[in-house]
């Protein structure tokens, strides 16, 4: 019998990503500039009272770009044209209202690989708990409904399987900077924890 049982509670944790992506002929001058613009996308975030430890080098990477023949297809044994190097950083507070400050400083201070909000249960355990209570008790109900409507009573149990799902609806990605300037609103919006659990009983 399938039992299922969902909690909801609000985010307390926003998780803000966004990089800097440069190119250049060499990859000492894409190096340059990458680290550059970085280094303004760090101020900025500490003038909003960003501190380092809420500041994380998700992934840092550099790509030769080869040159490519006339079907416009890329030879890997062929000349380096230019270097193309990628960071990414992600920011972790722990005050959902200053999410949507740090996108937009994100953004204008330079980060031109897309950017993303996330929210996050920090410590989802007591929540995967309550799931996990009530999708017991909703299966052991439907259990005894169909149990008694044939006529029978439940038995022993023969095994338990459980399962967890995550719905994460809140998050928002940004690709276009308007020339605007406006406040970026971010609402966290609730999430919910679903635990699912298959019980088979013998029927008496």
């Amino acid at each position: 019998m399938l039992g299922q049982g969902t909690v909801s509670a609000m985010p307390d944790t926003a998780v803000v990503s966004g990089g800097v992506v440069t190119h250049a002929r060499r990859m000492r001058d894409a190096m340059h500039q990458n680290a550059e613009t970085m280094a303004k996308v760090v101020a900025a975030l500490k003038a909003l009272g960003v501190t380092d430890k809420e500041i994380t080098t998700r992934d840092f990477r550099f790509d030769p770009q080869y040159e490519t023949d006339s079907r416009g297809i890329r030879d890997p044994s062929g000349r380096i044209e230019s270097y193309t190097v990628s960071n990414q950083i992600t920011v972790t507070l722990s005050d959902l209202g200053k999410a949507g400050d740090v996108l937009d400083a994100l953004i204008e201070s330079g980060a031109n690989d897309s950017a993303t909000v996330d929210f996050q249960i920090k410590d989802s355990r007591a929540l995967e708990m309550q799931a996990r209570e009530k999708a017991g008790k909703d299966a052991m109900q439907r259990a005894q409904i169909y149990a008694r409507e044939v006529g029978a009573e439940l038995g022993p149990v023969r095994s338990i399987r459980e399962g967890y799902s995550n719905d994460t609806a809140g998050s928002v990605e940004t690709v276009v900077v308007t020339a605007e300037k406006a406040s970026t609103r971010v609402e966290a919006g609730e999430q919910s924890i679903t635990a699912s659990v298959t019980v088979v009983w013998a029927l008496k």
